[in-house]
């Protein structure tokens, strides 16, 4: 049985590349590997990443589509994740992988998402808005910003000590294990069941109280999945 050969795009460090290698190493996703390793940026900790594991890994200007595609046939590229990559995708990227792009954002969307919502940014605005959970979601990718279906989510609380630095931290620990879950269904064809119902995952021991604690995630969960907070999904024109 072949291999689900996934590309990881990048502009940074790529800790989150990191967790989705060592997934496919460890059994954790035993039928894919990744294949490809693209950087919007040269001489990013990512690239060493990927170069230590010997994958296959170049940078490719963020405007420069038909290389983007070029690459990505060459590699027989089934699935595609944008690991901290800070750049919007061409919708003919969009259009050739529909359904199979996943991305990872450090904030409970469709709560501070959009044009914006990147990097520390993110996590000034958690601060500032005074929200008593924060996390990470992993989704589809469409042509808007944000805007596709959410996968999993992963949510922690926001402690009155925190700074947007120390919390930005605290939310990438998180963002591994929801990105490796999300692209865990990718690869073994579940993702309609996460679109349907997306995972929540939580850690208990973040908070005293879990039965307060399980209430309050309880009501958070309503307030994103009803219909009041959806955001439809943008097509590619």
């Amino acid at each position: 049985m072949s291999l689900f050969n996934l590309a990881v795009l990048i502009s940074g460090s790529g800790s989150n590349l990191q967790a989705v290698i060592d997934a496919t190493e460890n059994g954790t996703i035993p039928s894919a590997k990744v294949a490809l390793v693209v950087s919007s940026r040269e001489k990013v900790f990512g690239l060493e990443r990927a170069e230590k594991h010997g994958i296959t890994n170049m940078v490719i200007d963020r405007l420069d589509t038909e290389k983007l595609m070029d690459m990505l046939k060459a590699h027989n590229i089934d699935g595609i994740i944008l690991a901290g990559y800070l750049t919007v995708l061409a919708p003919d990227v969009i259009t050739a992988y529909n359904g199979k792009i996943i991305n990872i954002h450090p904030a409970l969307l469709p709560m501070f998402g959009g044009k914006g919502f990147y990097g520390i940014k993110v996590h000034q605005a958690v601060l500032a808005s005074g929200v008593k959970y924060t996390g990470a979601t992993a989704h589809i990718v469409d042509c808007g910003v944000d805007t596709g279906s959410a996968l999993v989510r992963g949510v922690i609380p926001v402690s009155p000590d925190d700074t947007a630095e120390n919390l930005q931290k605290r939310v990438l620990e998180v963002e591994h294990k929801v990105l490796v879950k999300a692209v865990k269904a990718l690869v073994e064809g579940n993702l309609d069941e996460l679109i349907k119902s997306p995972l929540t995952l939580v850690n208990k021991d973040d908070k005293e109280g879990i039965l307060e604690y399980a209430r309050e995630l309880m009501e958070l969960s309503n307030a994103l999945n009803d219909g009041k907070f959806v955001i439809a999904g943008n097509a590619c024109s």
